[in-house]
């Protein structure tokens, strides 16, 4: 009962922090996993679970105050879950040991994005740009986006939002709240795709996935109201530097075995 009281608030808190900055959950779920002695390769599948779960209950929330832009979000889902389905194929067939440097090295890189990315553009007119006004060469980054996403979710077990928000705003110029939750939206096909290919492969441990999802319906109901009534700005930096700590030590571990 003990193992399954915390492996619900892992799944609340990491859904909760996860849908209130795009990411998914996996971003904080796979490390405490790891750190509780799950294998790894049984980790990015368990979590993946969760972030399923997640993305479904908090897209929800989102969708009832913000419009998602169907054109934009075609362009970045459909490569995304093709390489979220191969990246999802390769956790099975590399070295446990390369797969903990991969991922991560993932991870930091994808904190380091969200600790720039708490920084205000430069040019603010970006800020506000609408999806209407988007050229063609930033449809085609939004492609781009989304098949490096993929990948990164499949062999990670993040959300694909460690790269997706970051390009929303910076690159496509878009307000946080719609990055936010068009990266949530985005997470949840991808997901599903990944999901299917781990069940298939037997790597999620249904007596952990089964309390962190459990956890992921209230945390995912919980983060969208929260990150529409603050700043997340701030927030996003101060998880970004909690992954940058929690992977650097990840990172350390492998490399010295």
């Amino acid at each position: 009962m003990i193992e399954i009281a915390i492996y619900f608030v892992i799944g609340l808190i990491a859904s909760m922090l996860g849908s209130m900055a795009g990411l998914g959950g996996g971003f904080l779920a796979i490390p405490t996993l790891v750190y509780l002695g799950v294998n790894l390769q049984y980790v990015v599948g368990t979590s993946k679970f969760m972030v399923f779960i997640n993305s479904i209950v908090s897209t929800y929330r989102y969708s009832r105050r913000i419009k998602f832009p169907l054109k934009l979000y075609t362009c970045v889902i459909v490569p995304m879950i093709l390489t979220a389905y191969l990246g999802a194929y390769l956790v099975v067939l590399l070295p446990t040991r390369i797969l903990v440097i991969a991922i991560g090295l993932i991870l930091l890189a994808g904190s380091i994005r969200m600790i720039m990315s708490s920084r205000k553009p430069q040019d603010s007119s970006l800020k506000n740009t609408s999806v209407e006004e988007l050229s063609t060469s930033k449809y085609a980054l939004a492609v781009f986006s989304g098949m490096v996403a993929g990948l990164v979710a499949g062999i990670s077990g993040l959300g694909g939002g460690i790269v997706n928000v970051p390009m929303f705003i910076y690159v496509l110029g878009l307000n946080p709240h719609l990055a936010v939750s068009l990266s949530m939206a985005c997470i949840l096909p991808s997901a599903l795709s990944s999901v299917i290919r781990h069940i298939i492969d037997n790597v999620i441990i249904w007596n952990i996935a089964i309390p962190l999802s459990t956890g992921a319906l209230i945390g995912g109901w919980l983060g969208p109201r929260i990150a529409l009534s603050i700043e997340k700005e701030t927030l996003r930096k101060i998880i970004g530097v909690i992954i940058a700590a929690a992977t650097i030590r990840i990172i350390i571990e492998a490399l010295t075995g």
